[in-house]
């Protein structure tokens, strides 16, 4: 699971996962992103929404259709591998979107373990990708260990300073079971993601405590404030120490931006991003066959006794599985703000049939 999880809010509508990923494909292939790429685009994005984490799903299409339309980003056809050595690879996404690059990055670090027994594949050049776990998720389902992690544009201080530094650096981690949903670590290095707290501000919604500071530095729950000034880093020293970490490593490996020198996703329209994403595939299966003794670790987890108020103890992964197994089969909910956001991009890009295909959604 990720750092968080975000369930359905009251007033939201519940749309059909095929309706969504149509609708959601269509937005890039009628910018000119090939079929292929936009396919991908809608299936990594709309899997965050599949999984309850809507801060990373349909809500980004609007701004992804921005840059694509700003000529910032496109399909993966000048996507190149600039060095190979074994199974080490370096790939350069030649501005694509994140998630089409990033599949393929991830499915050739697939290729190279299954050659090599374990692939390393970085990748710069690209924009933001997603919801990490996705790819940590693919990596575990095709049976390979999956480690995935990736620098971001500046949103918080590193521990003991007053400046923004840092990205929410998002490490992810995928681990397939023998009998049981893959464990599927996701998590921020930030004590929330960055589209935590723009989507909470797009709904008009307050923070938890503990998530971010002004730009005075003061703790506030006001998203736009937190906007203004830092998320806070997770853990203090340690989530600032690893989204460190992640950092140097996108930029030894990747050649990407450092994090406070990237163009901003959201706010810098004057230059494309340079953000960088690493991916590692291992198979397990080369050092034995642990499957069934991870299994049993697992279970004696989940029989162990919730403390006072939870219904069960959970395993990373296991409430996002069963979560989109339910919502294929009864949809998924949208924020109609969400679905508005949509309609009004694509009219403002003289999309007609597909504002019209939005704003039906609304009164399903």
């Amino acid at each position: 699971m990720a750092a968080y999880e975000e369930t359905s809010e009251a007033g939201d509508v519940v749309v059909e996962v095929d309706a969504l990923l149509s609708l959601t494909r269509d937005c890039f292939e009628q910018l000119g992103v090939p079929g292929d790429d936009a396919q991908i685009v809608a299936d990594v994005l709309i899997d965050a929404n599949l999984h309850g984490i809507p801060s990373h799903g349909v809500q980004r299409v609007p701004i992804f259709m921005q840059r694509v339309r700003a000529g910032l980003a496109g399909g993966t056809e000048h996507i190149s591998i600039t060095v190979e050595s074994g199974p080490l690879c370096r790939m350069d996404a030649g501005q694509a979107l994140g998630p089409a690059a990033s599949v393929k990055a991830v499915d050739h670090a697939l290729a190279l373990a299954r050659r090599f027994g374990m692939g390393l594949v970085a990748i710069g050049g690209s924009t933001h990708f997603g919801a990490a776990g996705y790819y940590a998720r693919r990596a575990a389902h095709a049976g390979s260990v999956g480690i995935v992690m990736a620098n971001a544009y500046k949103r918080m201080a590193p521990y003991g300073a007053e400046d923004v530094f840092l990205g929410t650096n998002p490490l992810a981690i995928g681990i397939p079971l023998a009998n049981h949903d893959p464990f599927v670590l996701d998590m921020a290095t930030s004590m929330a993601a960055q589209g935590r707290i723009t989507r909470a501000r797009e709904l008009d919604e307050e923070l938890p405590d503990g998530l971010a500071v002004d730009a005075q530095g003061r703790p506030t729950t006001d998203p736009a404030a937190a906007l203004a000034g830092s998320l806070l880093p997770m853990g203090g020293p340690k989530g600032s120490g690893l989204a460190l970490a992640i950092s140097l490593l996108a930029v030894l490996f990747a050649g990407a931006d450092s994090d406070d020198q990237m163009a901003s996703f959201y706010k810098d329209f004057d230059r494309p991003q340079n953000a960088g994403h690493i991916f590692i595939a291992i198979e397990a299966s080369r050092l034995g066959d642990p499957g069934q003794r991870l299994d049993a670790i697992i279970e004696r987890l989940v029989a162990l006794r919730p403390v006072n108020g939870a219904s069960a103890v959970h395993y990373p992964g296991e409430v996002g599985a069963r979560l989109a197994r339910a919502r294929r089969q009864s949809g998924i909910p949208v924020s109609p703000a969400e679905i508005l956001d949509i309609a009004e991009t694509c009219g403002a890009f003289g999309l007609d049939d597909l504002q019209r295909r939005a704003l039906a959604l609304l009164a399903r």
